[in-house]
């Protein structure tokens, strides 16, 4: 394949990243690896065994020199799940329907390329589901575990390189699954497995001295800008980094580009394994502040010495926003601010978990924001770098909710930990993201009804967040079964709008706790107007009060349904305006998703009421 090379006229200027896969972290030069790729199926593990990954036989599956008994090699598109129907022809080719392509469990990834004059450089994945070993030229590069997070690898490329990726799959309930489905099939509000690459890889030229990683912490009255350097080069060199902070951009708006409005400089001290890291602590009066109705971004730019030429340099941007939580009240730039989200599950017609044109992330948020929505919860799935990145140019907000595993385990907890703290560093850039979800409905934390244990874990986890990651609202478990949280959210699909109207006067009221048993009781039946936001012993009665889910009526029992979408919106829009105390609400849902059909769009995005009036006329 011939790596596709990554232009930009001017890297100060962020409306023109988009194409970029990362646009908020990018460097040049960039080449895209995505495209056709050959991927041979491995059920009876056998491909480790026989070294399908060195450089001949890569080279021999590629050009289907290389036969074996039972071996078979087909096209795939990178980077679509090998379930979406991006991949229809794999399907076809080789009889492994989107339904069974979990059960071969393994799956071998082949490509060859070449890019000219590149002889070190970072090979990088953005996410592949669930469990990927990598090997270039027929060197093990490393494993990496987690379907949703970024990782990358220092290199040495050669004229023409041979790429073998093997990835592992299962229906385990101890993966960090999101809505997979754990069982062989989609069931309720499970859906259909993400196998394999689903995000982009590609390749940054380096020399032996590069910029590792660059990410920033929140504190309130500064940001740190954290930048980690390595080197294997002498450590004795003279090295510094240079911090280049340009004036604010407005998406469709000109602004001065020429030079920064700041430059921060400083020298790069190594410890024994070459690595070194910089800090840079910026007063945040330097930047203009970031809201869905201004979304100012700043430019970027970082850059490594060494002595007087440049090593490496990165571009990436800045939003400050400052989200709090005072007096009760949720404050967005010491400004009230009330939430109008939808449930977004994150799911495409042709690609599942990514569109077959990635300028659908610009146009779903531009959809739902016509609608009268302010933000988005992205329900079990971190997302796409891209549609952040198109979040923080419009003014959008975001919840980023870690998916689920569904086996109770301590090492699950400490499992999902390890993700988040990956998440992060890919995502602390993005403004748009004001509030982390570390669980839903419980999910994973059944034993918590009977296990203090279980219970003081989760209050550590949230205070650990909170610590590690500064600037965020944190809710512990979305729904219910609170013991430690932000904001007092909760879910329910209360069929009748007068038990949706009690429901809301007794938490205004200060009701928000009931006995373990009677929040198991009523998870076990399904008795939503039971549930309360908090276990006992655990409630806040000053924690801001938000309902995260509603609505729903194309699901379960409401598939019988006889209001229309306008009727029910409408009237769930009245009951909340009669509560000012509660401040904000997540409709379900942004689309139809699969068995789930209810959303305010079909899945092909076609929009079934128009709802903005009925919000601007309920909660004006």
């Amino acid at each position: 394949m011939i790596p596709v090379l990554l232009r930009l006229k001017n890297p100060i200027n962020i409306d023109d990243r988009h194409h970029f896969p990362r646009p908020d972290l990018l460097r040049l030069p960039t080449y895209n690896l995505n495209g056709q790729w050959v991927i041979v199926p491995d059920r009876k593990n056998r491909g480790t065994m026989l070294q399908w990954y060195t450089k001949t036989n890569v080279q021999k599956i590629l050009h289907q020199w290389y036969n074996i008994d039972e071996f078979e090699s087909y096209p795939v598109i990178v980077p679509f799940p090998l379930e979406a129907n991006k991949n229809s022809e794999f399907h076809a080719q080789s009889g492994i329907t989107p339904e069974k392509v979990i059960l071969h469990k393994r799956y071998w990834y082949f490509c060859s390329f070449s890019i000219e004059d590149i002889t070190t450089g970072i090979l990088h994945f953005g996410a592949c589901d669930y469990k990927a070993t990598v090997w270039l030229n027929g060197k093990l590069l490393g494993t990496h575990e987690g379907g949703y997070t970024p990782f990358s690898f220092f290199t040495h490329f050669e004229d023409t390189n041979y790429l073998a990726v093997l990835v592992e799959d299962s229906l385990s309930p101890s993966q960090v699954r999101g809505k997979q489905t754990f069982l062989d099939k989609p069931f309720m509000v499970w859906y259909t497995n993400i196998t394999g690459i689903w995000q982009d890889v590609w390749v940054e030229k380096v020399g032996s001295s590069y910029i590792r990683s660059v990410t920033c912490q929140r504190t309130g009255s500064s940001v740190r800008f954290i930048i980690d350097v390595v080197t294997s080069e002498n450590i004795a060199n003279d090295f510094r980094v240079e911090l280049f902070i340009y004036a604010s951009q407005v998406h469709g708006k000109k602004s001065a580009l020429k030079t920064p409005v700041k430059t921060y400089r400083d020298i790069v001290m190594f410890d024994v394994f070459k690595k070194g890291q910089v800090i840079f602590e910026v007063p945040e009066s330097l930047f203009a502040t970031w809201s869905p109705q201004y979304p100012a971004l700043h430019p970027l730019q970082i850059v490594l010495k060494k002595g007087t030429k440049e090593a490496d340099c990165v571009y990436s941007y800045f939003g400050r926003r400052d989200i709090e939580i005072k007096n009760g009240s949720i404050l967005l730039n010491k400004k009230n601010l009330y939430q109008r989200l939808l449930l977004n599950q994150g799911y495409y017609p042709e690609g599942l978990y990514r569109p077959g044109d990635s300028s659908m992330y610009r146009t779903d948020i531009e959809l739902m924001k016509s609608m009268g929505f302010n933000g988005c919860r992205i329900h079990q799935k971190i997302e796409d770098p891209k549609f952040l990145y198109w979040a923080d140019l419009l003014g959008f907000l975001v919840w980023e909710e870690m998916p689920s595993y569904y086996l109770p385990l301590p090492r699950n907890m400490k499992k999902l930990y390890t993700q988040l703290q990956d998440v992060m560093k890919r995502d602390c850039m993005h403004p748009s993201i004001i509030t982390l979800v570390l669980y839903n409905e419980s999910w994973g934390l059944y034993s918590m009804f009977f296990s203090k244990k279980v219970r003081d874990s989760l209050i550590a986890l949230y205070t650990r967040v909170k610590s590690d990651f500064p600037g965020y609202m944190v809710i512990d478990n979305s729904g219910f079964h609170h013991v430690k949280s932000d904001i007092a959210d909760i879910h329910h699909y209360l069929k009748r709008f007068e038990d949706i109207e009690e429901l809301y006067r007794r938490l205004v009221a200060g009701v928000r706790e009931a006995p373990l048993w009677a929040n198991f009781i009523s998870m076990i039946l399904g008795k939503e107007n039971i549930q309360t936001p908090y276990l006992k012993g655990y409630a806040d009665t000053q924690a801001p009060l938000l309902i995260s889910e509603m609505g729903g009526f194309g699901f379960g029992m409401y598939q019988s349904e006889a209001r229309t979408l306008e009727e029910s919106f409408q009237k769930h829009c009245a009951i909340l305006a009669k509560f000012p105390h509660i401040q904000g609400f997540c409709y379900t849902q942004f689309t139809d998703t699969f068995q789930e059909k209810n959303g305010v769009c079909t899945f092909d995005r076609t929009m079934k009421a128009k709802l903005l009036p009925i919000m601007q006329k309920a909660l004006s």
